[in-house]
């Protein structure tokens, strides 16, 4: 009797995946909500976009089986004093993560597989991937919806005050990492609370609202044929350093735009499937007014 070969046995679910995510991607039709500029992976400036998705799949409308509290829990990282970080598995379910991952693959078609990132700047070299960012429609309940299912466990506030806000800022940063990308150390900067606008053709700023943590979605893992693409994270003076593994449907979570802010880095993909990620802000502050951000 001859045994199944492990080599063919993972090529072909390496195969199967990228097969499915091309297949939920060709189903989904982004548009340009703001024309704009950024930075690509050498440093250099180009023409971007931010888009939206009018109709999204329907696994971020629709909640199959509703999260009951006490159903997920929070894992702390220790970096020592004065770092903030942690983890919460199982946040998104399989079909969602593959949905969100196959929105990320719409857009990258759209945008020609762009590796300039729309309204940030990098240095050269720091940022090693694809970029495809989007904010769904005004009044879409699919961030609220996971919100909702993390709120009991994130931080109610800020050292310098400020409350968890009652949503998710609402732009989802989508990064693809084929073989050898990675992103090299840095620090996540402030940004303002926003979301697309009701017209559907620009951005609004929420005034007094400000990104607190980096919620980092991992779409994709092993089971998917994923290798590498670990998440580095460093106590506030370098010594000391934590890894974490992409795991579907894991949030980790980590303190941005702040003295206290944690350096960490992207390992490099390894392997022949691309790592799929989701970067969306936990925001804190009071709501003041709407102002338009970009249009």
């Amino acid at each position: 009797m001859k045994l199944p070969n492990p080599v063919s046995m993972a090529t072909a679910a390496c195969s199967a995946y990228q097969a499915r995510i091309s297949s939920l991607a060709a189903s989904i039709t982004p548009r340009v909500l703001v024309s704009t500029s950024g930075s690509g992976n050498y440093g250099e400036s180009g023409k971007a976009a931010f888009y939206t998705i009018d109709e999204l799949p329907m696994a971020l409308i629709k909640e199959e089986k509703p999260f009951k509290e006490g159903e997920l829990q929070r894992i702390d990282i220790d970096l020592g004093p004065d770092r903030q970080a942690f983890i919460i598995d199982n946040v998104l379910t399989p079909e969602e993560s593959d949905a969100l991952a196959a929105c990320a693959e719409a857009i990258l078609n759209a945008n020609g597989h762009s590796r300039v990132a729309p309204g940030i700047r990098t240095p050269p070299g720091m940022r090693i991937n694809e970029a495809a960012h989007w904010y769904p429609p005004h009044g879409s309940s699919f961030l609220p919806t996971i919100y909702r299912r993390i709120e009991h466990l994130v931080p109610k506030s800020l050292d310098g005050g400020l409350s968890l806000y009652n949503k998710l800022s609402e732009k989802v940063a989508h990064f693809k990492y084929n073989k050898g990308d990675q992103f090299n150390r840095h620090i996540d900067g402030l940004f303002p609370g926003q979301g697309a606008n009701p017209k559907g053709d620009g951005v609004d700023e929420w005034t007094g609202v400000v990104s607190g943590f980096s919620l980092l979605f991992y779409l994709n893992d092993a089971d998917d044929g994923l290798e590498g693409g670990e998440t580095r994270l460093w106590s506030r003076d370098g010594s000391i350093y934590k890894d974490v593994t992409p795991r579907k449907g894991r949030v980790l979570a980590f303190r941005r735009g702040s003295h206290d802010a944690v350096l960490h880095a992207g390992l490099e993909v390894t392997g022949e499937v691309p790592k799929y990620m989701a970067l969306v802000n936990l925001a804190y502050g009071q709501h003041a007014g709407t102002r338009p951000l970009m249009q």
